[in-house]
């Protein structure tokens, strides 16, 4: 017997080699260049070829500090502000980062109280289909460096390098 089909996932999903550095530069820039950018120049910017810019892109669009409009990329309201701002500037972004996936799927179990680690957020969501690499180690490996690569700087949780554990901030 067929496995029943299931629904794709419709969450918005964090790309696993994106780190917060990325697009805070990615918005210094476009901002440094008067708020509009076309997409090959900001990559030339940045020092990027076009396919590292294209995920960390995916990722300030999803964040909703830039859009992009027929090759151009252009500060929101929200990306102009998150360019003024001087310091924690992934704390401004909390509410959304909160609402990404893994971040969101580790948020639901850390507030059950107990800690959690980076494999029950992978199994988790490993049963609704959302991976980020094939290979079970690999994708806990990348879970876990996105959880501290964002929520953690974003405030969202709090992470004990001994025991492997994350808990809500």
């Amino acid at each position: 017997m067929a496995e029943p089909h299931r629904p794709l996932p419709t969450a918005l999903i964090m790309p696993g080699n994106v780190r917060g550095g990325q697009v805070i530069s990615l918005v210094e820039i476009t901002g440094s260049i008067g708020g509009k950018v076309d997409a090959p120049k900001l990559a030339d910017e940045m020092g990027a070829d076009i396919a590292v810019l294209l995920p960390v892109l995916d990722a300030a669009e999803m964040l909703g500090l830039v859009r992009t409009e027929k090759g151009d990329v252009h500060l929101t309201e929200l990306g102009l502000k998150f360019q003024k701002t001087s310091k924690n500037k992934l704390k401004m972004l909390k509410d959304r980062i909160a609402g990404i996936e893994p971040f969101r799927t580790a948020l639901e179990l850390a507030s059950k109280g107990r800690p959690i680690t980076a494999s029950q957020v992978a199994d988790s969501l490993n049963e609704i289909g959302l991976k980020w690499h094939y290979q079970p180690e690999m994708n806990e490996s990348l879970i876990r460096t996105l959880l501290i690569h964002w929520a953690i700087y974003a405030g969202l949780l709090r992470y004990d390098g001994k025991s492997g554990k994350f808990q809500k901030a």
